[in-house]
């Protein structure tokens, strides 16, 4: 009996460990946004070229001063734009990977290519000021830029129990 015990551990260490189901839709969902990342940081860098024609559109269609103010913000700082959001998001798909083969290293990277666009928008972009006519976009900009990344940090620390020091 005891013999049986013993030949039922070492299969058991030897045998790969499973991806839990959340974990496992997480990273899928984690690969899906990244994709959107992508596409939506080289769509904000073609976008906002040739600003100074663009201003004068947004100006003739009624835009408000924030969203022209906005939008010369992210102009002046196309690039670095660009460059944060490919490597954050990167981070995040790289982070995913890790998690898919329960390395804790990758919760980790995760949190870094989350929070820091957060910062680095807070530090080009300053706070929520906004007019009234333009608050349903500023709460909506709020949640799907912060709001998400917090729900997934926090969705991917529940994990944390399956994720290994390795």
């Amino acid at each position: 009996m005891e013999n049986t015990n013993r030949t039922k551990e070492v299969i058991d260490t030897q045998r790969p460990k499973e991806l839990p189901g959340t974990l496992n839709v997480l990273t899928i969902l984690t690969f899906i946004g990244c994709g959107f990342s992508y596409i939506f940081g080289i769509l904000g860098y073609i976008f906002t070229n040739n600003a100074s024609e663009k201003i004068e559109k947004m100006s003739q269609a009624g835009a408000s001063q924030n969203q022209i103010d906005m939008f010369m913000k992210s102009a002046d700082n196309r690039s670095l734009l660009l460059i944060s959001s490919l490597v954050f998001t990167t981070l995040c798909l790289i982070s995913a990977f890790q998690m898919r083969k329960l390395k804790r290293l990758g919760y980790y990277l995760y949190l870094i290519g989350e929070i820091a666009p957060i910062v680095v928008s807070a530090g080009l972009f300053g706070g929520l000021s906004g007019s009234s006519s333009n608050a349903a976009m500023t709460i909506i900009g709020v949640i799907i830029g912060i709001g998400v990344p917090i729900v997934f940090v926090i969705l991917y620390s529940t994990q944390l129990k399956y994720l290994e020091n390795k």
